[in-house]
């Protein structure tokens, strides 16, 4: 009894899930470094498992872990702030470029939501469902308000997007072999416009400038679907 009295007072400590949280990245960076930066092993990646499995095994919900991190998440608004830094670095090359990024912002955002949706119209999914797919790749808070706003359910929104990050930033780089993709600039902003922080993150690890765009990617994806996908769900529906 008294050794369950200490397991329960010891994941009831938010320091323990803030431990973890930093330690598994730690761990996942270890690991990661150690096969030579493979693919799937992406730090991330690794966190998430350990995370996830420590919270089944110990029954802790969700919503209480996230509330031992909080700090974590705060943390988050200086992290994207920083990314700035890059994207000033680069700004000259970015003006250049200006036409094609918005022309690329829009086709390939478009694109990518409407495959989305097909497949689960395909097999049939509900509406809900559907439409919380939308919001699959911008980054999570921006997701959680604007899948609200459309009537899609925040927590399976935030979901498609955890997914999506892991798969752009799991397959990116072997896809970008397979196509042939050898330009830095292209690489970042398709991993931001697709797959947000997550792919952010993997754009780091390529050079400077495919952070920068990925970025600009992330940051211009998530202000154009906030605002016009809730105008055009009003439109159509």
């Amino acid at each position: 009894m008294n050794i369950d009295a200490l397991i329960q007072y010891i994941i009831s400590t938010p320091l323990v899930w803030l431990i973890l949280t930093l330690g598994s990245f730690k761990i996942g960076i270890i690991i990661y470094e150690k096969f030579n930066k493979h693919t799937l092993l992406q730090p991330i990646v690794i966190s998430y498992l350990i995370i996830m499995c420590t919270l089944i095994f110990t029954g802790v919900s969700y919503e209480e872990y996230f509330k031992s991190v909080e700090i974590i998440h705060f943390f988050l608004g200086p992290a994207t702030v920083a990314l700035a830094l890059p994207l000033y670095n680069n700004l000259k090359y970015i003006k250049s470029l200006f036409l094609t990024i918005i022309m690329t912002l829009i086709i390939a955002g478009t694109f990518s939501i409407m495959i989305a949706v097909l497949m689960l119209w395909i097999l049939d999914a509900e509406l809900p469902t559907i439409l919380s797919m939308t919001t699959k790749s911008i980054t999570a808070p921006i997701a959680i308000i604007t899948s609200e706003q459309i009537g899609a359910i925040p927590s399976l929104a935030v979901g498609f997007v955890i997914i999506t990050g892991i798969i752009g930033a799991l397959l990116g780089t072997t896809i970008f072999k397979i196509m042939k993709i050898k330009n830095d600039t292209s690489k970042g902003f398709a991993l931001g416009l697709i797959s947000h922080g997550i792919g952010t993150a993997r754009a780091v690890e390529i050079s400077e400038k495919a952070a920068a765009f990925s970025a600009l990617a992330m940051g211009l994806s998530g202000i154009v679907t906030a605002i016009f996908l809730p105008l055009i769900l009003e439109f159509l529906f």
